[in-house]
Order: C-alpha cells, then sequence, then structure tokens
C-alpha cells in the first residue's frame, strides 16, 4: 500500500516516514522522528521530536506524543521516546520521552493505550499491556507484559507493576504490584487475589495457576516476614520458573509491596 499523507499536515524534512503509512490532516511531525511501516496516525496528532514508532501502530485524533517530559530538571537534553509494533493510542493520549535520568520512555508492541491516558518520562512499559481511559502513569513507573489496568487509575511514580497483573479501575498502587496480582478495592487498595481469568486466558494451566495461589498465602499469608517468606518460597518452588518471577520481582524493588486485603479464592 503507498504512503497517504494529507496535504494539511505538517512534516519536518529529516523525519523518516515508513511505506504505507497513512497521515490525516493537520497532524505535525517533528524533526528527528521515525515512523515504522504500515502505520496508521490520524487527524490533529501531533509527534514531537525523538519519536521512534514501529510497524503497523495506530494513533488517532488529538494524540501528543514524544513531548518534551514535565519535570522542572528536565533542560533540554536529548531524550527519546519509543514505541513497539502493532501498538494502538487512542483519542488524545499523551506521551512524555525521557529525561536524562533515563533517556527514554519506552512502550513495548501490541499494546492498547485509550482514550485520555497519560504515560510520563522515563517510563517502561511492556508487551500486550491494556490500559483504559484516563489511566494516568507517573514518571518512572514500569509495567511488565500481559498488564490491564482500568479505567482512571493513577500510578505513584517509580512503582512497579509485575507481568499478568490487572489493576481495577479507580484503584490507587502506591507500592510495587507483584506479578500476577489482582488489586484493587473499594477505599482502599489491595491485593485482592490472583488475576485467574487473565491466567486462563493467557493460557495458564490449572496446576501453575494453584502452584502462584500457594506461592501467595505464604508471601501475603504466612506466619512469615517478607524475607523469610522468600526464603520459604525459594526452597519450595525452586524449579517453578513463574514463583522464581514473583520472588526476583520482590527482591528487586525499593517502594515495598502491596498486601492483600481479601482472602485468595
Amino acid at each position: 500500500m503507498a504512503t497517504n499523507i494529507h496535504s494539511t499536515a505538517i512534516i519536518d524534512s529529516t523525519a523518516i516516514i515508513g511505506t504505507g503509512v497513512t497521515i490525516g490532516p493537520y497532524t505535525v511531525i517533528e524533526r528527528d522522528v521515525q515512523i515504522g511501516d504500515n502505520c496508521s496516525i490520524g487527524p490533529h496528532v501531533f509527534i514531537d521530536e525523538g519519536t521512534r514508532l514501529g510497524n503497523g501502530c495506530r494513533i488517532f485524533k488529538g494524540a501528543s506524543i514524544g513531548l518534551a517530559p514535565q519535570d522542572k530538571k528536565y533542560a533540554g537534553e536529548k531524550t527519546y521516546l519509543f514505541i513497539g509494533d502493532n501498538t494502538v493510542l487512542r483519542e488524545f493520549t499523551t506521551i512524555n520521552r525521557g529525561t536524562i535520568a533515563k533517556g527514554e520512555t519506552r512502550i513495548g508492541s501490541n499494546c492498547w493505550i485509550m482514550a485520555y491516558c497519560h504515560v510520563a518520562h522515563d517510563c517502561v512499559l511492556g508487551d500486550d499491556v491494556t490500559m483504559s481511559n484516563s489511566v494516568a502513569l507517573a514518571g518512572h513507573v514500569e509495567v511488565g507484559n500481559h498488564v490491564t489496568i482500568g479505567g482512571l487509575v493513577g500510578v505513584h511514580q517509580f512503582t512497579r507493576i509485575g507481568d499478568y497483573a490487572i489493576i481495577a479501575a479507580m484503584a490507587r498502587p502506591f507500592m510495587d504490584v507483584v506479578p500476577f496480582a489482582m488489586c484493587g478495592g473499594e477505599g482502599e487498595t489491595r491485593i485482592i487475589g490472583i488475576n485467574k481469568i487473565g491466567l486462563e486466558r493467557q493460557g495458564f494451566s490449572a496446576e501453575r495457576r494453584q502452584n502462584i495461589k500457594r506461592a501467595y498465602r505464604t508471601l501475603f499469608r504466612g506466619d512469615f516476614n517478607l524475607q523469610d517468606a522468600l526464603i520459604k518460597l525459594n526452597e519450595t518452588f525452586s524449579d517453578d520458573k513463574d514463583i522464581q518471577m514473583l520472588v526476583s520481582f520482590v527482591k528487586g524493588g525499593s517502594r515495598g509491596i502491596m498486601r492483600m486485603k481479601a482472602e485468595i479464592d
């Protein structure tokens, strides 16, 4: 398919546009931008310098990406925004590029970021991340693979969200959310249990899910402090890749982890 650029679009001469790209009316693409093949960019989109967009992405009306970070310490250093293949950015999404601290903001492939979401500077999102309307990620947030975040969630800066987790709408995760978790609660955000439906959809067997529930009981409900719980999990599940990922995630954090609220189903 031939590239189709509307006559009212403004594209800097240094921008690199792939093949089969569609660019809608009144869109602005600044210098030092790279757009992959077969992307669809709607009307009134703004793509700022240092943006690297993968193949097959779709950007809807009014999105603004690659903007300078909203960080008072930023002094114009050269930084970037990287977005993987087949990622969708819906209407009026805003994404900032990195600061000198990390140098980049990075979003993986096959992500679905819905209307009015904000991804701040230096965030790192894995693959297959879904963010519902009006989610706001503060600076330096890290989101794993296959994560779902419900609408109107605000995530505190430097927080990590582990692989396969789901965050309920309007929750407020202020510490790390461990892999496989369902996080939410009315009035007080806590870990509710494992993301059973999400794990089933990702092909986790009943045995794998059961082992994760056993690990959660040790981590959150056992008669152990956190360090002893991690030692116990290492001993009990030394050959289980899921549990080893969970242990590594907890060990790798500095903010602490969200704790359990309800009994594990």
